[in-house]
């Protein structure tokens, strides 16, 4: 078995309760004169008080806990300033604290528990969650000392739950320790080596010294329950070895009494023996009564096993009295097992049927089926709230993510909108600019001063129609992917896109839902202006077909990208025929999946350095005579693997010696010939080849192609 001795952590408030080691009490009580009677005295006595019990002088720990106990209480009752009064609760709490280790250290459970629990009701009404966590944990340590073992579990997991929160590493590792001392106790072997190892794993990466010795210490004491006992004993001398190192004496007494045990159970007394007295020195140094209870039980054993019954018989009779006086059911269960074995071998069957009816007393009230199914009920209930306000911040994240998809669509419609009235009044502009310059060319011969007064009118008027088209330019922008989010999604991509005018009609899309990654080269009807607010009426619907009405597949979201097209157009009550051609790829790496569909674009792909096509249906994005459902292509692809969306800008560009159309098959033969470059190096030489072949000829139609590799 494992000592039963409370893993000692003094918890810090914040900052200003904080103290560094390499300061002295010489420089605190230098301190303490110079300090008035405020806040300051407060923390001073505190840090004064822990220094005591650190180096085991408790009789003036308790002086100087209760100068600041008395001192905070005074000053809270004077003082009205709220930021004051929560700097002397935390002085309270950390008074309360000692108080609660003092008494624990006596044995006064009772009186422990009360401080405890004082401390964490001042910690929890100021916020302090770190704090309070600690305070959770000793009231754990204390339940888990005197054989509580349901509530020792619930008040771990209550520390648990807020480290996690806090994200406190430190106070996660010993938490998952001492949750792990609890399973081990109730022989929950797969869950204490599960618990110890979390520990063990967070303690090395964050160089937790006390923390990794505790977790050699714990995993020693599963090994040594389950029989392994050269493993035990190898990982107790490692936390002997840190122990010492650290000069923690509690450590020390703690890790000698858990070698003693391995000792014991190999049959080598006297090994055993000498690390029990090793540890039994300590403690009664540092007035450890729960330590030396389990200490003395651990030693009358052995004397027993030697057939040294006197001394048996003197040690369990300390052991006794102190269990009596501490009230710990754990320990007097042992006690009077030990006192068992021993009337037992010295052939007194009658007091060892005694003392045998006593410890099953004991025993039951500590480990029976309700005090498991507690202990059970308290990990279930513990991961179901966990399991909870996970679901609950996965649904409320989901929920602020649609509300910010809702709000950006309502922006892209008002600045979509703003920019049609724009174009529209400047339009207006033109016109009545036309009309001004037909009536100056009446009279161009009689008025030439006038004519140069309306050519400068027009010009104006012009410019004003280019910054007008410009700004459009901007609010088309908006509506395609940024190249930072292109890259989020596909880093290893590229998008060519060169309009023919400031505005144009070829625009890219791209979304990403559920980690499935669609983007689309798409061709609206026409270029310039109408092409654009063609283009922004087709991209708002594939928008639409995938956020709101939650379509995946792709041929799927193309039919009801149609249906909202067709339904925006017929509202005009004119007979519009404007729609787009578009080549529409989903891309599920999770699943390794892909799946394509197209208007009228087909799709070129490089696999196993051979180019393959699949072809589009034949239909658009818009009015047709026999619309049919667009076809969903799935493709299987390996890594590796290039894929090219692409509108029909590039293949019907002009140019070349005789001026004629690039074509299909040209750019085909041109992405073969460039696979095996990257593909920011494979955008540069295709832009090349169209700028090369166009020479001096005007660009014919907008550009788009995009480039992927799986």
């Amino acid at each position: 078995m494992i000592k039963k001795t409370r893993l000692f952590f003094f918890f810090l408030l914040l900052n200003s309760f904080c103290f560094s080691q390499n300061q002295v009490l010489d420089s605190l009580l230098n301190l303490l004169k110079q300090d008035k009677l405020d806040t300051n005295k407060v923390i001073h006595y505190n840090k004064i008080a822990y220094e005591y019990k650190n180096i085991g002088s408790f009789d003036n720990t308790l002086k100087y806990t209760n100068l600041a106990l008395k001192l905070s209480e005074d000053l809270l009752y004077k003082n009205k300033n709220e930021q004051t009064k929560k700097t002397l609760l935390k002085g309270k709490a950390v008074s309360l604290h000692t108080l609660g280790a003092l008494n624990e250290i006596k044995g006064n459970t009772s009186q422990a528990l009360q401080y405890y629990s004082e401390c964490l009701k001042l910690l929890l009404s100021i916020g302090n969650k770190k704090s309070a966590a600690y305070a959770y944990n000793n009231i754990a340590l204390v339940y888990y000392n005197t054989g509580n073992h349901p509530e020792a579990l619930k008040n771990h997991l209550a520390a648990l739950k807020i480290r996690e929160t806090i994200g406190d590493k430190q106070g996660l590792a010993d938490t998952y320790n001492n949750i792990a001392l609890v399973y081990l106790n109730q022989k929950n072997y797969t869950e204490a080596l599960k618990n110890v190892m979390l520990c063990l794993k967070i303690c090395k990466e964050i160089d937790y010294k006390y923390g990794i010795s505790s977790s050699y210490a714990s995993i020693g004491g599963i090994y040594d329950a389950q029989g392994n006992y050269a493993e035990a004993l190898k990982n107790h001398l490692i936390s002997l070895q840190i122990e010492t190192e650290l000069n923690n004496k509690y450590g020390i007494a703690r890790t000698y009494n858990n070698i003693g045990i391995v000792y014991e159970n190999l049959q080598n007394y006297e090994e055993a023996l000498k690390n029990y007295i090793a540890c039994l020195k300590i403690e009664t140094e540092i007035d450890d009564k729960p330590g030396l209870t389990a200490t003395l039980n651990n030693m009358g054993s052995v004397y027993t096993k030697q057939k040294k019954y006197a001394e048996a018989e003197k040690q369990l009779k300390k052991a006794k009295e102190l269990a009596e006086e501490l009230g710990h059911k754990e320990y007097l269960k042992d006690t009077y097992r030990a006192l068992t074995k021993l009337d037992s071998s010295k052939g007194n069957f009658k007091s060892a049927f005694e003392n045998h009816k006593l410890y099953i007393v004991f025993r039951d009230s500590i480990d029976n089926e309700d005090t498991r199914k507690k202990t059970i009920q308290s990990a279930m209930t513990y991961d179901f709230e966990k399991k909870e306000a996970a679901t609950k911040a996965e649904q409320e994240k989901k929920d602020a993510i649609a509300e910010e998809e809702k709000q950006k669509q309502k922006l892209i419609t008002y600045a979509v909108s703003l920019g049609l009235v724009l174009v529209a009044f400047l339009a207006l502009f033109v016109y009545r600019g036309f009309r001004q310059k037909q009536k100056a060319n009446v009279i161009i011969t009689n008025q030439k001063l006038e004519v140069e007064k309306q050519k400068h009118l027009v010009e104006e008027h012009q410019k004003e129609i280019i910054d007008s088209i410009t700004y459009a330019k901007r609010i088309q922008k908006a509506i395609l992917p940024s190249n930072e989010e292109i890259k989020k999604y596909l880093p290893n991509s590229f998008v060519l896109y060169k309009p023919k005018d400031i505005v144009a009609g070829d625009f890219y899309w791209m979304e990403n839902i559920n980690e499935i990654t669609f983007i689309a080269a798409a061709d609206s009807t026409g270029h310039g202006v109408p092409g654009a607010m063609v283009s922004v009426v087709c991209s708002n619907a594939l928008n639409r077909a995938v956020n709101e009405f939650k379509m995946l597949k792709t041929g799927e979201i193309l039919d009801k990208t149609r249906n909202l097209v067709l339904e925006t157009f017929a509202k005009s009550g004119e007979e519009i025929k404007d729609g787009m051609d578009i080549s529409l790829i989903s891309i599920d790496k999770k699943a390794r999946k892909i799946n394509w569909s197209g208007a009228n674009n087909s799709l070129l792909y490089i696999s196993n350095n051979e180019l393959n096509e699949v072809k589009a249906d034949k239909q658009p994005i818009g009015k047709t005579d026999t619309p049919k459902p667009f076809i969903t292509h799935e493709i299987n692809f390996n890594n590796g693997d290039i894929f090219y969306l692409i509108t029909d800008g590039f293949a019907d560009q002009f140019g070349g010696e005789k001026g004629k159309k690039f074509k299909t098959a040209n750019m085909k033969n041109l992405f073969v010939e460039l696979q095996q470059l990257e593909l920011e190096e494979q955008k540069e030489k295709i832009n090349s080849a169209f700028e090369n072949w166009r020479g001096d000829l005007e660009q014919v139609d907008d550009v788009c192609i995009i480039g992927i590799k799986i």
